[in-house]
């Protein structure tokens, strides 16, 4: 699969040595992107919130204490849930590629400073009440081609390819009452890693280069622990804090030959719900900030998550948030066997808001029981 971005990379590469947009762009921080091992696509929609309300294989990863939620011991086993995105710049480029008259310098040209994306998410696991087991596979590829104001203003290719594999097991339970919840989520991970900056006076040099000198691979065991207490009432309240990757997570490289990786950084992420409803429908307004500590970045805005949710008999869902300061939108549909969520998202780039927003859409199929 890297042998191929290679490939598509070093093509994208000599072909911006004959653009010449305008403009000059800085370095794309795609630090939270590289962070991030599994996105859930029903999180997605409300703005990437969760934090205090996470169950099931969203739980494992966002915040393992509301595995303890619910009743009984069994909730669910999930075969797979392969899930999509693309950036609708991506989309766009791939639509003018299959159907350009012109040249594939003249396409790339208008591409210029807009982001690349394109992800593949997977899960498969069994979830209890208290305990689940899971295995998770993620494949991300970034690209932007810019204006490198180092290189005299010449055309600079930046990508980052992440590809990761791993298996879970996370333990919850209550502590002190039946509204206060803990968990923890230990993993262990293969993790490939390439990032790239290239300009095209060194075009020729890079697509000379072996995967071994261009893509880190390594294997590191980490864990998450995660807090929720619940308020009880006509009205529901829940507070969640999840401490990802604790101490940080080492990522140790396979060999000699293989680039250096970086670790996974701890971060410390918390969050608010309210969730009204009735037998018939249910309403949630959700409020994350995530990365409290500073880890990734220092800028509050790009912290701040906002979502609603309004389901109906809990097969159907609308939602819809404000995530780094842009807005995000989705749909489910919730069947026994299957479930089915398609939405918009923005993931900035920059790290300023608003400075080089990403928009992404995504697609989820489950099948479980």
């Amino acid at each position: 699969m890297f042998l191929a971005r290679k490939q598509l990379i070093s093509r994208w590469v000599l072909a911006t040595t004959l653009c010449c947009g305008v403009g000059s762009f800085g370095e794309p921080a795609q630090a939270e992107d590289q962070q991030r091992l599994y996105r859930s696509a029903y999180f997605l929609g409300r703005g990437d919130t969760g934090i205090a309300t996470a169950d099931e294989e969203e739980g494992i990863f966002y915040n393992p204490a509301g595995l303890a939620l619910g009743k009984g011991i069994y909730k669910k086993t999930v075969f797979l849930s392969p899930h999509l995105e693309v950036s609708e710049d991506t989309r766009s480029l791939a639509k003018q590629m299959l159907n350009q008259d012109g040249t594939s310098v003249a396409t790339l040209r208008q591409h210029i400073g807009k982001p690349q994306h394109a992800g593949l998410y997977n899960f498969t696991g069994i979830i209890l009440r208290r305990a689940a087991l899971g295995a998770f596979a993620s494949a991300t590829t970034d690209i932007l081609i810019s204006k490198d104001p180092a290189s005299g203003g010449l055309e600079k290719l930046s990508a980052d390819l992440v590809n990761n594999a791993g298996i879970t097991f996370s333990l919850a339970d209550s502590l002190f009452s039946e509204n206060f919840l803990v968990g923890v989520t230990g993993k262990y991970l293969y993790r490939g890693v390439a990032d790239i900056d290239v300009s095209v006076i060194d075009a020729k040099e890079f697509e000379n280069k072996s995967s071994k000198e261009l893509l880190g691979y390594g294997s590191g065991a980490g864990a998450d622990l995660g807090l929720m207490y619940r308020v009880p009432g006509r009205t529901p309240k829940s507070f969640g804090v999840s401490v990802q990757n604790v101490g940080g997570t080492a990522i140790i490289k396979e060999n000699e030959e293989s680039a250096d990786l970086d670790p996974l950084k701890q971060t410390v992420n918390v969050g608010f719900a309210l969730e009204p409803g009735t037998q018939f429908s249910k309403f949630r307004l959700l409020v994350d900030y995530w990365d409290a500590t500073n880890a990734l970045g220092n800028n509050a805005f790009k912290k701040i998550h906002i979502g609603g949710e309004l389901t109906v008999r809990d097969f159907i869902g609308f939602t819809a948030g404000i995530s780094q300061g842009s807005p995000s939108a989705g749909f489910y549909l919730d069947l026994y066997l299957t479930r089915f969520d398609v939405g918009v998202y923005t993931e900035e780039i920059d790290d300023r808001v608003g400075a080089r927003p990403d928009r992404r859409f995504y697609m989820r199929l489950k099948v479980g029981i």
